[in-house]
């Protein structure tokens, strides 16, 4: 009895160890290990990029329409965007697909309607970032209180 207790320890002991071994092998392997949100300093750099073109969408819609959404825009990116259109992109939700595009979330707020979130596509085209389609978000889950008043 005694020396299946102690092969059951070392079985134990081995799992821990090759557990720990597995861990630190994939979180070696994540270059974003030691960054906040997992993302490396070009993935920021290009969502600070992707965000600051869509702060430009209220002043310049049609110029940020990517050409592979013209036909179905028709000319109507203006109408999106009505003066006084506020647009917040959240930089840090920027998520690249890796083919030289990726997703952003943004707040729009047009005079006298509630905002509204968009997950953003976006495309480099030419150099420059353009949209290439917008689904509409859920709202954000509001917290609970302190507690019972």
């Amino acid at each position: 009895m005694a020396a299946r207790r102690l092969l059951v320890a070392w079985a134990a002991v081995g799992a821990v160890a090759v557990t720990a071994l597995v861990i630190g092998v994939l979180w070696l392997a994540n270059p974003g290990h030691g960054s906040p949100a997992g993302h490396s300093t070009a993935a920021s750099r290009q969502g600070d990029q992707v965000a600051a073109a869509l702060r430009r969408l209220p002043r310049d819609p049609p110029s940020l329409v990517a050409s592979g959404a013209r036909s179905q825009v028709a000319g109507r990116a203006r109408q999106a965007f009505p003066p006084g259109t506020t647009v917040v992109p959240d930089a840090r939700s920027w998520a690249p697909d890796g083919l030289g595009g990726g997703t952003m979330l943004v707040t729009v707020t047009v005079p006298g309607h509630a905002p509204v979130r968009y997950d953003v596509i976006m495309v480099s085209e030419a150099g420059r970032w353009k949209v290439l389609a917008t689904i509409r978000a859920p709202a954000p889950a509001r917290q609970a209180s302190g507690g019972p008043s």
